[in-house]
Protein backbone atom coordinates (compact mmCIF):
# COMPACT_ATOMS: atom_id res chain seq x y z
CA UNK A 1 0.00 0.00 0.00
CA UNK A 2 1.33 3.53 -1.21
CA UNK A 3 0.75 6.11 1.46
CA UNK A 4 0.95 10.19 0.28
CA UNK A 5 0.24 12.56 2.82
CA UNK A 6 -2.46 15.44 1.85
CA UNK A 7 -2.10 18.81 3.46
CA UNK A 8 -5.38 20.76 4.75
CA UNK A 9 -5.46 24.38 4.65
CA UNK A 10 -5.69 23.72 8.62
CA UNK A 11 -1.98 22.48 8.24
CA UNK A 12 -2.52 19.12 9.52
CA UNK A 13 -1.90 16.35 6.98
CA UNK A 14 -3.95 13.78 6.01
CA UNK A 15 -3.03 10.36 4.87
CA UNK A 16 -4.26 8.83 1.64
CA UNK A 17 -3.89 5.51 0.55
CA UNK A 18 -3.79 3.45 -2.49
CA UNK A 19 -3.87 -0.45 -3.55
CA UNK A 20 -2.76 -2.60 -5.78
CA UNK A 21 -6.23 -4.82 -6.73
CA UNK A 22 -6.02 -7.70 -8.97
CA UNK A 23 -9.51 -9.26 -10.17
CA UNK A 24 -9.47 -12.69 -9.07
CA UNK A 25 -11.18 -13.58 -12.55
CA UNK A 26 -8.58 -12.68 -14.74
CA UNK A 27 -5.62 -14.67 -11.91
CA UNK A 28 -8.36 -17.63 -12.49
CA UNK A 29 -8.26 -16.88 -16.74
CA UNK A 30 -4.31 -16.57 -16.85
CA UNK A 31 -4.25 -20.04 -14.92
CA UNK A 32 -6.45 -21.41 -18.25
CA UNK A 33 -8.69 -22.78 -15.78
CA UNK A 34 -11.80 -24.72 -16.76
CA UNK A 35 -15.27 -23.46 -16.42
CA UNK A 36 -16.15 -26.23 -14.14
CA UNK A 37 -13.15 -25.35 -12.28
CA UNK A 38 -13.81 -22.50 -11.98
CA UNK A 39 -17.08 -22.49 -10.80
CA UNK A 40 -15.86 -25.20 -8.13
CA UNK A 41 -13.54 -22.29 -6.70
CA UNK A 42 -16.54 -19.94 -6.40
CA UNK A 43 -18.39 -22.78 -4.67
CA UNK A 44 -16.26 -24.70 -2.14
CA UNK A 45 -13.61 -22.30 -1.83
CA UNK A 46 -15.02 -18.84 -1.59
CA UNK A 47 -18.24 -20.01 0.25
CA UNK A 48 -17.31 -18.44 3.26
CA UNK A 49 -16.71 -14.95 1.58
CA UNK A 50 -19.86 -12.63 2.49
CA UNK A 51 -20.49 -10.22 -0.47
CA UNK A 52 -21.94 -7.39 -0.25
CA UNK A 53 -23.70 -4.51 -2.40
CA UNK A 54 -20.39 -2.22 -2.94
CA UNK A 55 -18.25 -2.15 -6.10
CA UNK A 56 -15.11 -3.74 -4.92
CA UNK A 57 -15.02 -6.82 -2.21
CA UNK A 58 -11.60 -7.14 -1.40
CA UNK A 59 -9.43 -10.07 -0.04
CA UNK A 60 -5.94 -10.64 0.93
CA UNK A 61 -4.16 -12.09 -1.91
CA UNK A 62 -2.93 -15.41 0.71
CA UNK A 63 -6.61 -15.82 1.51
CA UNK A 64 -7.98 -15.59 -1.94
CA UNK A 65 -4.84 -18.14 -2.48
CA UNK A 66 -6.54 -20.41 -0.09
CA UNK A 67 -9.88 -20.27 -1.61
CA UNK A 68 -8.36 -21.43 -4.92
CA UNK A 69 -6.58 -24.08 -3.22
CA UNK A 70 -9.08 -25.29 -1.07
CA UNK A 71 -12.18 -25.04 -3.86
CA UNK A 72 -9.98 -26.74 -6.58
CA UNK A 73 -8.22 -29.61 -4.39
CA UNK A 74 -11.93 -30.45 -2.86
CA UNK A 75 -13.26 -30.34 -6.25
CA UNK A 76 -10.62 -33.23 -7.78
CA UNK A 77 -11.39 -34.70 -4.26
CA UNK A 78 -15.09 -34.86 -5.00
CA UNK A 79 -14.70 -36.28 -9.00
CA UNK A 80 -12.38 -38.86 -7.57
CA UNK A 81 -14.77 -40.87 -4.77
CA UNK A 82 -18.50 -40.43 -7.03
CA UNK A 83 -18.56 -43.87 -8.61
CA UNK A 84 -21.19 -45.47 -10.32
CA UNK A 85 -22.67 -48.81 -8.89
CA UNK A 86 -19.88 -50.85 -10.38
CA UNK A 87 -17.29 -48.54 -8.47
CA UNK A 88 -15.68 -46.68 -11.70
CA UNK A 89 -15.55 -43.04 -11.86
CA UNK A 90 -18.78 -41.59 -12.74
CA UNK A 91 -17.42 -38.62 -14.22
CA UNK A 92 -13.83 -38.01 -15.79
CA UNK A 93 -11.31 -36.02 -14.25
CA UNK A 94 -9.58 -33.26 -16.08
CA UNK A 95 -6.73 -34.24 -18.60
CA UNK A 96 -4.58 -31.97 -16.48
CA UNK A 97 -4.93 -31.73 -12.31
CA UNK A 98 -3.01 -28.83 -10.61
CA UNK A 99 -1.40 -29.85 -7.69
CA UNK A 100 -0.94 -27.23 -4.85
CA UNK A 101 2.73 -26.09 -5.68
CA UNK A 102 1.23 -25.93 -9.66
CA UNK A 103 -1.37 -23.31 -8.09
CA UNK A 104 1.00 -21.34 -5.77
CA UNK A 105 3.20 -21.18 -8.60
CA UNK A 106 0.70 -19.56 -11.22
CA UNK A 107 -1.07 -17.36 -8.58
CA UNK A 108 2.30 -15.25 -7.33
CA UNK A 109 3.82 -15.04 -11.30
CA UNK A 110 0.72 -12.65 -11.05
CA UNK A 111 -0.28 -11.40 -7.84
CA UNK A 112 2.30 -9.24 -5.83
CA UNK A 113 2.83 -9.92 -2.01
CA UNK A 114 0.96 -6.57 -1.16
CA UNK A 115 -1.78 -6.64 -3.98
CA UNK A 116 -5.36 -7.31 -2.74
CA UNK A 117 -8.20 -9.54 -5.40
CA UNK A 118 -11.10 -7.79 -6.04
CA UNK A 119 -14.19 -10.85 -6.54
CA UNK A 120 -16.59 -8.71 -8.01
CA UNK A 121 -14.51 -7.40 -11.24
CA UNK A 122 -14.93 -9.62 -14.24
Amino acid sequence: MNITHIPTPNGRTIPRGSLTVISLWDILDYMELREEEVQAIADYGLSNVSYGDSLFTLIGNNFALDCIVNGLLDYYDELQMDTDEYGQPSRSLPARLYTRKDIEEMFWAVVGEDDYIDLETM
